[in-house]
């Protein structure tokens, strides 16, 4: 897959390998569904899913209910209790990745414990601006850069973006400048965003984070 990204390029044999991510497959394929998009990985649909855009809008109660309990199988991963509360979300929830890690991940076994939050916080896509840049390794074409960025914590019983800090992440095939807002994925810049997508990327971290701290039941 390193190939794809540092070549800039796709084909059936990326998409192929895409599908093998079954999760992400069955929600890219639904928000594409609703939205009337042939193609689960047309840039749209894509865009939707990690960073949230429009197409969202049409992914609420029915559509994420039925991704979730028969897509997903919740029903054989939950208590009655915990898919319940849940289900009780998808008034407000969205399919967002956001959701899915702090909604869905955090209610299959994984507790709000310091490991566990480390790897939500990783596992998201967060946001940063970049603030300075450096050589990763020698003779490595991975560049290293750091970015300020609001990482993930658990205080007094609920999730929240904490303090702003700097992180040293990694960028393949890409090389923002400084000052520019970029998405980041398990230490791995992903792209520089627009102020449109920026502002989305918020929006629907906030409201993954206002849902997994509303309905928090054991």
């Amino acid at each position: 897959m390193r190939a794809y990204v540092q070549a800039k390029t796709s084909d059936r044999g990326l998409g192929e390998m895409l599908e093998q991510f079954d999760t992400l497959y069955k929600y890219l394929a639904m928000i594409a569904y609703e939205n009337n998009i042939r193609d689960p990985f047309d840039t749209r649909v894509v865009e939707a899913y990690w960073l949230g855009n429009g197409l969202l809008a049409k992914t609420k109660y029915k559509p994420l209910a039925v991704a979730l309990t028969d897509g997903l199988e919740l029903p054989k991963k939950l208590t009655p209790r915990q898919l319940a509360t849940t289900l009780s979300k998808l008034d407000e929830a969205v399919a967002h990745h956001t959701f899915h890690v702090l909604n869905i991940f955090r209610r299959t076994g994984h507790l709000p414990i310091a490991h566990t939050l480390l790897t939500m916080d990783s596992c998201r896509i967060s946001w940063g601006r970049i603030v300075g840049s450096g050589q990763w390794a020698v003779g490595s074409k991975n560049n290293e850069y750091f970015v300020e960025v609001k990482p993930l914590v658990y205080r007094q019983g609920v999730l929240e973006l904490g303090k702003k800090i700097i992180k040293s992440v990694k960028s393949i095939g890409l090389e923002p400048k400084i000052g520019e807002w970029v998405s980041v994925h398990w230490g791995c810049v992903c792209e520089v965003l627009s102020a449109r997508q920026l502002g989305n990327l918020e929006y629907y971290t906030k409201l993954s984070i206002m849902l997994a701290n509303r309905y928090n039941a054991p």
